[in-house]
């Protein structure tokens, strides 16, 4: 009788992971970061520099075209005004998204999406979704460049999508039931709900943290709105880092098992018990 070899589980994972449908570089991890560090990111800070000083000028045109062009005076009192009233609400995002998106969004998916806008709604959910169907890890040198092809494809869409619900979005808005019109309110929160499942699957117990901590921070603290999220964030990387390096809710001796990921097959991730 013919035997036949039953490769190892440690075998079977790194066939599983070699054929499966990734997006992760065969190249070591030193050849990556030397890549990175040598040619991807110079390049990128760059030009991302350059566009966003563009950008800044370009913001000031159109007062400077009517200031200039019609002699429009400026109420330089009013202006200062406005300016501080939004600085005030605004200047703490401008430390916080970042740092908040970053491991997601990578370095130029960072510029794109500060410079077009539509962050938390639009650019993190694509950024996040791609990198998870690519089956790459997010901060890695692969997840840097689908988090950039993502967020740049949403800048074509979302220019095509402007311009057809100018056109027509509007109209059609008008002949909808006012209830219709109303469950708008909470496409936000949904999307923000499908995120949480999403990386939820990967460890549920840090998702109930997460969730518990977000309802005790939001609605019982009392704190202003814009330090929830900072608190947020520190709170779960501590807490993340807290149970890493004592072996809570992580396995290290462990094979990696092949689970299910929703829209993406299967992908090799530790069980936690």
């Amino acid at each position: 009788m013919q035997t036949v070899a039953v490769p190892k589980k440690g075998e079977r994972t790194r066939r599983h992971e070699e054929n499966s449908l990734s997006a992760r570089s065969p190249l070591s991890k030193a050849e990556k970061e030397a890549i990175m560090r040598g040619e991807y990111l110079p390049t990128a800070h760059r030009i991302g520099l350059i566009t966003s000083l563009i950008h800044v000028v370009i913001f000031f045109l159109p007062p400077i075209y009517l200031m200039v062009f019609y002699g429009l005076p400026a109420d330089w009192s009013t202006i200062m005004q406005g300016a501080a009233a939004t600085w005030s609400f605004s200047m703490p995002l401008w430390f916080i998204e970042p740092v908040s998106y970053f491991l997601v969004l990578g370095v130029c998916g960072t510029y794109i999406g500060f410079l077009a806008g539509n962050i938390s709604n639009f650019r993190l959910p694509v950024s996040a979704v791609a990198q998870e169907v690519a089956q790459v890890q997010e901060g890695s040198p692969e997840g840097e460049i689908i988090s950039t092809l993502a967020i740049a494809a949403t800048q074509v869409m979302i220019t095509v999508s402007a311009l057809t619900g100018a056109m027509f979005v509007s109209a059609i808005v008008s002949l909808l039931p006012l209830s219709v019109v109303a469950a708008f309110d909470w496409l936000l929160p949904s999307i923000w709900g499908a995120i949480v499942v999403q990386f939820g699957l990967r460890n549920w117990r840090y998702a109930v943290v997460a969730v518990i901590a977000s309802i005790v921070v939001v609605i019982y603290s009392g704190l202003p709105g814009w330090s929830h999220t900072p608190i947020l964030v520190v709170l779960m990387v501590a807490t993340a880092l807290f149970t890493h390096n004592r072996g809570i809710w992580v396995r290290k001796d462990r094979e990696p098992e092949e689970l299910p990921t929703p829209g993406a097959g299967t992908r090799p991730r530790i069980r936690v018990p």
